[in-house]
């Protein structure tokens, strides 16, 4: 198998892990894996991919194999991939993990959550505001005659 970091337009962001040809011997636990909020930690997603990418079984038992449902790591398994429409050069290149694409859509989920809540909180006081300002505007409650 050609090395697939030299074929690669990123150059070495691209499985900077052990490679896929030795896998782990036994599959990652899911159990001791889980975060403060019940989240899988991204060692473990990491771990967990290159688990299901060179251990030779499917997908479905590789995810039975460590706890986690097969559309979980399948999701993962996308997650890892270096590029959705990868080039006519890198045909080769199947299998490939991209930590540093895996990490960055870790971190860009992160900002989305963050974005979401903060979203929710000014639209809250946004309305607590149209509140104020018609019980205030109303006659009744003191507003302009």
């Amino acid at each position: 198998m050609t090395d697939p970091s030299s074929s690669s337009p990123k150059g070495s962001a691209l499985s900077s892990g052990p490679p896929l040809a030795s896998p782990p011997a036994t599959a990652p636990d899911a159990a001791s894996a889980r975060g403060p909020k019940g989240h899988f930690n991204q060692a473990f997603k990491l771990a967990a991919v290159r688990y299901a990418a060179g251990c030779g079984k499917s997908q479905r038992a590789a995810a039975a194999d460590m706890g986690v449902s097969d559309k979980t790591l399948s999701g993962w398994i996308g997650d890892a991939q270096p590029d959705p429409r990868p080039p006519r050069d890198l045909q080769g290149a199947a299998g490939v993990i991209d930590v540093q694409r895996f990490d960055e859509l870790a971190q860009l989920r992160a900002q989305v959550r963050q974005q979401d809540e903060q979203l929710r909180r000014v639209t809250a006081e946004r309305d607590f505001l149209k509140k104020c300002a018609s019980y205030f505007a109303s006659p009744s409650h003191g507003g302009s005659k």
